[in-house]
């Protein structure tokens, strides 16, 4: 009874509500802004808010534990809606790297041919490629430096909330590690400064109101205070890193009083923080060094995707691994078990009937997809790369130019710490990246020289004929 309460929820959100708010969003710009922010905030909210799993497996520790439902996609569906509503001759329905996207997917699911657990594979097919939805929405209702301004102020609220709950767990709940709303440290810290960067880079704009700036200074203050509490290294790293680069690339294009300030009181500020975080970070880091001298597992669990991919270079099946690596399995689980017994631990078989996934994104995705699951990803995440790239040439000294600056060096940084985290599997961390990869694909198409505010309408103009002039004013604007 309760699965098929669950099957009416999803038919009725997907098939009927979500096709009715692209309806609405049709015929009203500022609702379909509304619509774009909570987008952009919903990556930030509870897991268990945001999903419905169908055939929920609990015990499972995968990509998915069944067959996912998300209010993010069900929001990327009006978005999409919307946008083939109102659809011009002459504009693009889909994304111009969708088809390479849902490549990937297709080329994923080959594995499932030699899939332990075929349904398992079957979950993991339908979250990814239900999720291109995310990156079509985003792709479609980003069209203006409106648009555009809507987005930040709504990235530097999600900031500052998260902070403010971490604070909260730190000092009120005791935790040391704290994780905010996300499942782990290391999805909160990947997502904190993928959506900080651009924030930070449009700071540095001259066209930034003073107002504008104030905020996404505090939005950052508060990131580099959030990535403290969770005493993550590598994303404290990957941020400092990060602000190093956007602040150079905002150099490059001249220097102003604006710039000197905020960069001065940033560095001020970072000296500030990690002389109060010294503390936390030094424990963590003699926690570490109490273990330096016994192989950590994720060199462990890598041995185990390299013995997979060995056998199988189409892959062991998709969302398997956690199948393939614990009892009653054991071909590879004797790995993890041959490192224990070298450490001097005692075998006892209920320890190895749920073992971990390896951390590494990309030896997850070999040992289960295999080299062509791994290429399609890494082409389709250089792809993303070219999209805000070229962006950045075309749009060099606007706004958002200084946004896709700061979303290629975040790219690239997610990118790289990929290798030691699988964040990108999970929902959260996979929509937020789908969204700005729409942003970049969608501001490739923005006319230069077009104020901000009428990139849509100037289209609009040029897409009909002449003697269809009087009635250009679209029905679906709207002003509050």
């Amino acid at each position: 009874m309760k699965e098929l309460l669950k099957i009416i929820i999803v038919l009725a959100g997907y098939g009927l509500l979500a096709p009715l708010l692209g309806w609405v969003l049709a015929r009203c710009r500022v609702a379909e802004r509304l619509a774009l922010c909570l987008l952009v905030f919903m990556p930030s909210w509870f897991p268990s808010k945001l999903t419905l799993m169908l055939d929920s497996v609990e015990f499972y520790r995968g990509h998915t534990k069944g067959f996912e439902f998300s209010l993010i996609v069900a929001l990327g569906i009006s978005l999409t809606v919307a946008a083939c509503l109102r659809h011009v001759p002459g504009d693009r329905r889909w994304p111009p790297g969708l088809w390479l996207y849902l490549l990937h997917c297709a080329l994923s699911c080959l594995s499932l041919g030699f899939a332990d657990n075929k349904v398992y594979g079957l979950m993991a097919a339908w979250k990814f490629s239900s999720a291109a939805l995310i990156l079509v929405g985003a792709y479609h209702a980003f069209r203006d430096e409106t648009d555009l301004r809507w987005v930040l102020r709504t990235l530097a609220g999600a900031l500052i909330l998260q902070t403010l709950v971490c604070l909260k767990l730190r000092y009120v709940d005791g935790l040391w590690q704290v994780h905010g709303w996300f499942e782990h440290q290391n999805p909160l810290c990947m997502w904190a400064y993928l959506c900080a960067l651009p924030i930070l880079a449009v700071a540095y704009a001259s066209q930034t109101s003073r107002a504008d700036t104030i905020l996404y200074l505090g939005a950052i203050g508060a990131t580099g205070l959030m990535i403290l509490l969770t005493v993550s290294r590598a994303g404290l790293a990957a941020f400092a890193i990060g602000a190093v680069l956007v602040s150079g690339l905002a150099f490059m294009r001249g220097v102003s009083i604006k710039k000197y300030a905020i960069t001065g009181f940033g560095a001020c500020a970072a000296l500030a923080a990690g002389m109060l975080a010294l503390d936390s970070l030094m424990a963590r880091v003699n926690e570490n060094a109490a273990r330096e001298n016994a192989e950590d597992l994720r060199p462990v669990l890598n041995r185990q995707s390299r013995a997979m991919l060995h056998d199988s270079p189409v892959g062991i099946g998709w969302n398997n691994f956690g199948v393939v690596n614990s009892l009653p399995n054991e071909k590879y689980v004797t790995i993890l078990m041959d490192w224990d017994l070298s450490r001097g631990f005692r075998i006892i078989d209920e320890n190895y009937e749920a073992c971990p996934l390896t951390e590494s994104l990309y030896w997850l995705m070999l040992a289960e997809t295999g080299y062509a699951g791994l290429a399609s990803h890494l082409v389709f995440a250089l792809l993303t790369l070219g999209w805000a790239g070229l962006g950045l040439a075309r749009h060099w000294r606007t706004p958002l130019g200084y946004f896709l600056g700061g979303l290629l060096v975040a790219l690239a940084l997610t990118y790289i710490h990929g290798s030691v985290e699988r964040v990108l599997t999970q929902t959260k961390n996979l929509s937020a990246w789908l969204i700005f990869a729409g942003f970049a694909a969608s501001a490739c198409r923005w006319a230069q020289s077009i104020p901000s505010g009428i990139a849509l309408q100037a289209n609009r103009q040029q897409a009909l004929p002449k003697f269809n002039a009087p009635a250009l004013t679209p029905a679906y604007e709207c002003h509050p």
